[in-house]
């Protein structure tokens, strides 16, 4: 390299590090953020990325990605520390809920009948819940007819009558086991009109009142509780194995890739040819939001890297690579052999 290309890089590296010096390096991070965001407002969001390029950044980035073990320990860590945090034991509900937020949401299950019957019906109309409803209605039946319970004790003669049909079905055979065949083939004919009408009692006991009523009644107890009770049986180690194993499977799916596909391209078409700046504004990100968080952020880091000589070092390589190429050389060369 010349004498003139040595003096010449040795100048633009210093012009560049004094520009990334502490008294001028936050008006250099204010000016380019400002001449970007001046960009911003003529390039449309598809002039930067279009869909495909989206696309393949999701597949490449998320869909691709599988947790390590190191990950999903590090994040078990820190919720652990976040939930046995005595800060956290003790603060009552109302600091992630408050009255105003709780009644919105009773209020908008109050306004989704149609939701509340959809969900009763699922849960009541369930093999599990008849099921269920079959063996209570069964022991509640065996219990009234073998006990001398109070009803029994109040009618005349209710007693004896009992006693006599217990005598009768003990000389048929096993008691239980006569009861058990009886009872439960009437119910196996009856118990889907049973579930049918404890279907409508939930239904009519849940009505819009009553559920606003029982709302304001728990509401003392649960802006009171600890969140340290609510998150007792959270056992962290589990759920973010069983995360893991989820996300693995599912992120392999065709499903998934479809709908990634589909959202984008959906998205595009609502908002790609908006210019960039005004979609930020309207997702309630403004200039001087971009500006300020380019400077607290690329302040302390630029001069990290200046400190570091990492700058210089990069600069300095670059300017090299400049002053070395032969079409650099050949200009530097026409200026020396110039009459002075």
């Amino acid at each position: 390299m010349s004498h003139l290309a040595d003096a010449l890089l040795e100048a633009q590296l210093q012009f560049f590090m004094r520009d990334f010096a502490s008294p001028t390096l936050r008006h250099h991070l204010e000016c380019e953020a400002e001449a970007y965001c001046d960009l911003l407002e003529t390039l449309s969001a598809r002039e930067l990325l279009n869909e495909a390029q989206v696309i393949a950044w999701i597949e490449r980035n998320i869909l691709n990605y599988s947790p390590t073990d190191t990950m999903r320990e590090q994040a078990v860590m820190l919720v652990e520390l976040g939930l046995n945090n005595p800060s956290h034991q003790q603060q009552p509900m109302r600091q992630l809920i408050n009255k105003q937020i709780y009644d919105l949401m009773v209020q908008r299950l109050v306004e989704r009948p149609a939701l509340r019957q959809e969900l009763i019906h699922s849960a009541l109309s369930s093999p599990l819940y008849t099921r269920v409803l079959s063996d209570v209605v069964y022991h509640s039946i065996v219990d009234y007819l073998t006990t001398d319970n109070v009803i029994a004790r109040r009618v005349p003669g209710f007693s004896a009558l009992v006693k006599a049909g217990k005598g009768m079905l003990g000389r048929m055979g096993r008691l239980d086991e006569t009861l058990e065949q009886a009872i439960k083939a009437y119910l196996g004919r009856n118990i889907a009109a049973t579930a049918a009408f404890s279907e409508s009692l939930v239904d009519k006991a849940l009505n819009n009142n009553a559920i606003v009523q029982f709302a304001e009644l728990v509401w003392p107890r649960l802006e009171a509780y600890q969140l340290g009770q609510a998150t007792r049986h959270l056992e962290i180690q589990g759920l973010s194995y069983l995360a893991v194993l989820y996300w693995n499977q599912i992120r392999q799916t065709d499903y998934m890739n479809q709908q990634i596909e589909l959202l984008v391209q959906a998205w595009f078409a609502h908002a790609g040819d908006m210019p960039t700046m005004h979609l930020l504004r309207l997702l309630g990100i403004e200039r001087e939001h971009i500006v300020r968080e380019v400077v607290e952020i690329g302040e302390p880091l630029v001069n990290a890297w200046r400190d570091s000589g990492y700058i210089e070092r990069r600069l300095e390589e670059h300017l090299a690579r400049f002053f070395d190429d032969p079409a650099t050389q050949r200009l530097l060369n026409t200026q020396e052999t110039l009459p002075t």
